[in-house]
């Protein structure tokens, strides 16, 4: 008889809980950060230069209640860059130009979060993350007569891709509930297969004639460590609903 007690109050008490998950939100995040990326191990010894720029990320909870979000994460970096300004004579106007040759890396990764929900001002999370890094360089021809520096012509000198994968930890301040914002400070781990890539020349100072002469390419693992500041913007379901809807549901 006390066995049937405990099961009868095993399944009242999951009974309840799925009519209270049923009542709570269903949470997304929009985040933007700035982020420096740093090389490691095998990838320090060939590129010393540490690349700076901004990413962002979109997560979407899987199921009411769950600590576990879902989405995707993407990142851009540039991490070095050489420059030649020059004359030209156009009718008998000098004219001013620049070479500009830059190094930039694209990441995207899908995502998988795991937040607890503290009840705190504190938000401590995880990410699981999988995807690719582009390794590309790219010289742009600019006219700088121009007020805005119209870009006359631009090509891609190298790229190539590599296998990403690792994780993520971060904490979330909430400094603000209507709406709801945090502050997001986040460290993310990223090795990488081995690519080909164009880092800086060693003991070689200049000057050049083109930019792209400032660089060798170089092939080597892409581990990166991206410390990240930046914002997160949380909704929810709820946000979305009339005051009417609010108090149906």
């Amino acid at each position: 008889m006390k066995q049937i007690y405990i099961i009868l109050i095993t399944f009242l008490s999951i009974g309840a809980l799925y009519g209270q998950s049923e009542k709570l939100p269903y949470y997304f995040h929009f985040s933007g950060n700035f982020q420096v990326g740093i090389p490691i191990e095998a990838f320090a010894d060939k590129l010393s230069e540490q690349g700076i720029g901004g990413g962002g990320s979109l997560a979407f909870q899987l199921g009411r209640g769950k600590p576990l979000f879902g989405g995707v994460d993407f990142s851009y970096l540039r991490y070095d860059s050489e420059r030649l300004d020059f004359d030209i004579l156009e009718e008998g106007v000098l004219n001013d130009y620049r070479l500009q040759t830059n190094n930039n890396i694209l990441m995207a990764h899908a995502l998988v979060r795991f937040k607890p929900f503290t009840g705190f001002f504190i938000q401590p999370y995880f990410d699981g993350l999988i995807g690719f890094k582009r390794l590309y360089t790219r010289t742009r021809f600019i006219d700088l007569m121009d007020d805005d520096d119209e870009v006359v012509e631009a090509d891609t000198d190298h790229s190539d891709t590599a296998f990403s994968y690792g994780g993520a930890a971060g904490l979330q301040f909430r400094v603000s509930t209507a709406p709801d914002i945090l502050i997001d400070l986040r460290c993310a781990y990223l090795p990488g297969s081995t690519a080909t890539y164009l880092a800086r020349k060693q003991n070689a100072d200049g000057p050049y004639d083109d930019p792209i002469e400032a660089f060798d390419e170089v092939a080597s693992p892409t581990t990166l460590l991206i410390p990240q500041i930046g914002l997160t913007i949380q909704f929810s379901n709820r946000d979305l609903l009339s005051p009417g809807e609010e108090q149906d549901r």
